[in-house]
């Protein structure tokens, strides 16, 4: 079960179905990189947290531990959260391990999809770093229909002590390109079309106006309006007439969906991929998954459409949306 020593990145993923099975391959992978100094981040819901500490024997300097709950709180953070942490502590060269496994089971159809996609775009985010990557999932919990994605976006498979190549591993870019699909805005939904860049203002006070309805808060409004104001914009670079935005509730979620008439993006990782800081343009996508909890893009016979959803506000809760530094202890 030894991980790679060398530059390269290793991406694999332990079906487990109960605490032991967990505890043995979990610890013997974090034992293996104590023992060969290698810092360590554990990004896992709070009980496997509980028996990975039960597993060391407590906290150990050389691992840091984070909660699920909170460091996959978006699902964009939690990418920049992990692009952050390996730059801080495997851009010299030092080999580093990650642990990462959210409870997918609670999560909402679109967002386990979008999980998936990050598990896929990991293969070419991550790469350039020398970092080996165990992604556990729970089968007792996982929903069925999400067990094929994973054995999809994942070249290696942790059986008990051995690692197998997945026979099921595609392409990433294929994969997200497959993975991505549209779903129509319902006919009842408020809605304002564009066409050009002086459409912006109005664009964003009806944004403002259905957040405030929905609940969002001054902070939270603002940023949903900054990032969904970047998709409008690249649509009116990049797509063709008729352009639209709806705003509408599906579940927990509220969503602001973007159409227009172009042909798509042509890399399907343009969502994932951290643009040059001092680039000009390109950040749309990027910024977007930092503001919500999940995107999605996607491109049919009707058009070029992404979705933005976010979690409704919950009575009481307080304002405002998780840093990046919050997603780490």
């Amino acid at each position: 079960m030894s991980w790679p020593a060398d530059d390269s990145m290793a991406h694999r993923a332990l079906l487990y179905t109960d605490e032991p099975e967990f505890r043995t391959a979990v610890g013997a992978f974090i034992h293996e990189g104590l023992e060969r100094r290698e810092q360590i981040l554990a990004a896992v819901p709070a009980g496997q947290l509980a028996w990975l500490r039960g597993e060391l024997g407590g906290d150990v300097p050389a691992v840091e531990f984070a909660d699920a709950a909170s460091f996959y709180r978006r699902q964009g953070q939690a990418t920049r959260a992990t692009l952050d942490w390996l730059r801080r502590h495997a851009s010299d060269g030092q080999r580093v391990r990650v642990v990462a496994e959210q409870a997918s089971s609670r999560r909402t159809p679109a967002e386990a999809a979008d999980y998936l996609r990050m598990e896929a775009a990991a293969n070419v985010v991550y790469q350039p770093f020398p970092v080996s990557v165990l992604c556990p999932y729970d089968v007792s919990v996982l929903p069925g229909d999400l067990r094929p994605g994973v054995e999809q976006t994942h070249p290696e498979l942790l059986r008990g002590d051995r690692v197998v190549p997945s026979p099921a591993f595609a392409d990433p870019r294929i994969f997200i390109r497959n993975f991505s699909a549209v779903a129509p805005p319902p006919l009842t939904s408020a809605s304002i079309g564009f066409g050009r860049r002086e459409d912006l203002a109005a664009v964003r006070r009806f944004l403002r106006t259905q957040l405030a309805r929905a609940g969002f808060g001054d902070e939270a409004a603002a940023l949903l309006v900054a990032a969904a104001a970047e998709v409008v914009t690249n649509a009116l670079m990049h797509g063709t007439a008729p352009r639209r935005l709806w705003v509408y509730t599906e579940g927990p979620m509220l969503v602001c969906h973007v159409r227009d008439d172009g042909p798509g993006f042509a890399d399907p990782l343009a969502a994932y991929l951290a643009p040059d800081r001092h680039a000009t343009h390109g950040h749309g996508l990027w910024l977007g998954r930092q503001a919500c909890d999940c995107l999605e893009a996607a491109t049919d016979g009707t058009g070029t459409h992404v979705r933005l959803l976010t979690r409704l506000p919950e009575p009481g809760a307080p304002e405002g949306l998780p840093t990046q530094s919050e997603a780490l202890p």
